[in-house]
């Protein structure tokens, strides 16, 4: 007898990146009428703002990024219990497709998945394939991809580009336009820098600010990431000179910043890069340099390539290079304008929906009971 069986499982975890476009996949499940599980770690399981209303497996063992022998062993060991914790999962759930985003928990997901004979799909959000999905590519069903040029794909790997889902709210803003600032009004900056970025960001644009023309700083309306334990200092030398500024460890609503925002300096992670083309907002861009791949970079460079955006290496971001950087930009209006629609030239904004297609379609294939 065979049988439709409408569970699907997505794997994210670590991270917001691999978080928010799983988050989105899921609105479009559940709103089409699947099941949809979250296999995570606990990492995931503390990002409070994602995937809440999904039901939930959290692996409890630890990543799979162990230095040395002993660490290498203890990974290895990791992933096994893991996996085979998610085998049990899956008998008695039994999935008809996952997929996988990234992440630790998207590995032992996938391998128990291969393991069993259960379809599984890849999303890789980067512009290079990370370890994970190069590893499990080959016997993916696709292996969907955020970016047309993305590089380290296998040569044997199916790929398809979806483009890299955002949250629904995005989505819903990304039609509003560009508003580019007027004459001698308020300039509104968005630096965000993520829990692995904000320091750098804390140490060197609030010096850049104190290094503007007087008229220029004054007209600046700022909202800023900071990590806790920079919040006070930060939040000092924007009062020391008179700038208006609101700084806090986590904003909730982004979409809500960005829609006001008129240039974003911040990392070049792929969640942020896809934002920021979705709602075209122009950005300044700092790669983290320990990023694995050197996948910001490359995220960034994509970016650039179509006018959307400014790269600053960690080793070129300085107070002196960032004001001279502001000070322009923020006196050619035009250049933002331009940056703005070059922003939105590598958006793809129904790309939760291209993937949920992907995903709906192998799993109503039909399966034996």
């Amino acid at each position: 007898m065979l049988m439709r069986a409408p569970h699907i499982i997505l794997a994210a975890g670590g991270t917001g990146g691999h978080m928010m476009p799983a988050e989105a996949v899921a609105e479009v499940l559940v709103r089409e009428g699947y099941q949809v599980s979250l296999i995570t770690d606990k990492r995931g399981d503390a990002i409070d703002n994602a995937l809440q209303d999904i039901e939930r497996f959290v692996l409890k063992t630890s990543s799979h990024m162990g230095g040395g022998l002993l660490g290498k062993a203890k990974s290895l060991l990791s992933i096994a219990m893991s996996t085979l914790s998610v085998r049990g999962y899956f008998k008695k759930h039994h999935p008809s497709v996952v997929v996988g985003f990234g992440g630790y928990p998207s590995l032992p997901a996938v391998l128990a998945a291969r393991s069993m004979g259960i379809p599984y799909v890849l999303h890789e959000q980067n512009a290079v394939l990370g370890r994970v999905n190069r590893y499990m590519a080959e016997d993916a069903r696709v292996v969907a991809l955020s970016m047309h040029h993305t590089t380290k794909v296998p040569v044997g790997a199916f790929t398809e580009v979806t483009g890299n889902p955002v949250r629904q709210l995005i989505s819903k803003l990304s039609n509003i336009a560009y508003a580019v600032p007027i004459g001698f009004g308020d300039v509104r900056l968005l630096v965000l820098g993520g829990s692995q970025g904000a320091r750098i960001l804390s140490d060197v644009v609030p010096e850049a600010i104190k290094l503007l023309p007087e008229d220029l700083r004054q007209r600046i309306d700022l909202t800023q990431q900071a990590r806790a334990e920079d919040l006070d200092r930060v939040v000092a030398s924007y009062e020391g000179m008179g700038v208006r500024a609101v700084v806090k460890p986590y904003f909730p609503d982004v979409g809500a910043l960005l829609l006001r925002t008129q240039l974003v300096i911040c990392r070049s992670g792929a969640s942020t890069v896809a934002e920021l083309a979705a709602m075209g907002r122009p950005a300044i861009m700092v790669p983290l340099a320990i990023a694995a791949d050197d996948h910001q970079h490359a995220n960034a460079s994509a970016v650039e390539e179509v006018g959307g955006g400014w790269i600053m290496s960690e080793r070129d971001f300085t107070p002196e290079a960032l004001a001279a950087k502001l000070e322009h930009l923020l006196t050619d209006m035009g250049d933002l304008r331009d940056a703005s629609e070059g922003m939105r030239m590598i958006a793809t904004i129904d790309a939760a929906e291209r993937l949920a297609s992907i995903v709906t379609s192998i799993s109503e294939e039909e399966v034996p009971s």
